[in-house]
């Protein structure tokens, strides 16, 4: 009988906890011999159901808490849903209040910074303070040429040697 990867999964945890017959048992055991993924599956849930196994014997759970939570819970017990009483505290309050203070003090300090930062007419000349001066109006500046004086090439060209 051929076993499909979704048929072993389902059947995984009763596999690892030992609830399967010899008959059920065979063809997963089967199908994990020749499929590694499956097999791989099977390693995860080993690691997770030792580490649960170890847990259980780290913690002793008192005789009859289940029949005390069942009781509780049929009682219409909230337990721990219910919100803690909160305490004052005033140091805590007032520093809160300060830091909150400071923050919107610093937020509108900045905004102030940003409005300053902008220009303060309406036009948008702001590239006249970067072109060179001896372009020309209506000419742009990689057009610009400019004699170059023989004696600053030698210049460079010592300079470069």
């Amino acid at each position: 009988m051929n076993t499909s990867c979704n048929d072993v999964k389902t059947l995984l945890a009763s596999y690892l906890d030992g609830e399967l017959s010899p008959d059920q048992g065979g063809p997963v055991r089967t199908h994990l011999l020749a499929c590694g993924a499956c097999r791989e599956t099977m390693q995860e849930g080993k690691v997770i159901r030792r580490w649960f196994h170890d847990a259980r014997e780290r913690f002793e759970i008192p005789q009859g808490f289940a029949a005390r939570t069942a009781r509780r819970a049929f009682a219409g017990d909230p337990g721990l849903l219910q919100p803690a009483p909160v305490e004052s505290r005033p140091l805590l309050s007032f520093v809160l209040g300060l830091a909150a203070l400071a923050a919107g003090l610093l937020f509108v300090f900045s905004l102030f910074l940003q409005r300053e930062s902008l220009p303060q007419d309406d036009r948008l000349d702001a590239g006249e303070r970067f072109w060179d001066p001896t372009v020309q109006e209506g000419s742009t500046p990689l057009s610009v040429e400019r004699e170059v004086d023989p004696e600053e090439t030698d210049d460079v060209e010592d300079e470069l040697r």
